[in-house]
């Protein structure tokens, strides 16, 4: 057997996954809390390729969310007594933001 041949027998089948199947991926993933072994068997996606999905996913679009605000904004506290307080809630998961307003009665 020569080199060409042994490589070959090396490569994996490759087939692309549509947009579509990666963005059906993610939101079960991160926004259903499904495992991705589950998911991929769901979507019938390469275990392989779907992990490769996600990791992608948290690196480039997650990080590059969290890093890009300024460090007082990333996480603040205030103590609550007995005063009326309006305050803006912001919960972020799988790289989508919800945002609510919860008010604090004595």
């Amino acid at each position: 057997m020569n080199q060409s041949e042994q490589c070959t027998f090396k490569l994996r089948p490759y087939k692309k996954v549509p947009l579509e199947k990666k963005k059906l991926l993610i939101e079960l993933v991160f926004q259903k809390d499904w495992k991705i072994k589950q998911a991929s068997l769901h979507l019938t996606i390469n275990y392989a390729t779907a992990k490769n999905i996600i990791f992608r996913y948290r690196k480039n679009i997650i990080q590059k969310k969290t890093s890009c605000l300024p460090e007082s904004k990333r996480c603040q506290y205030k103590l609550i007594g007995l005063s009326k307080s309006l305050v803006k809630v912001v919960c972020s998961k799988g790289g989508l933001l919800n945002c609510y307003f919860k008010s604090k009665d004595p």
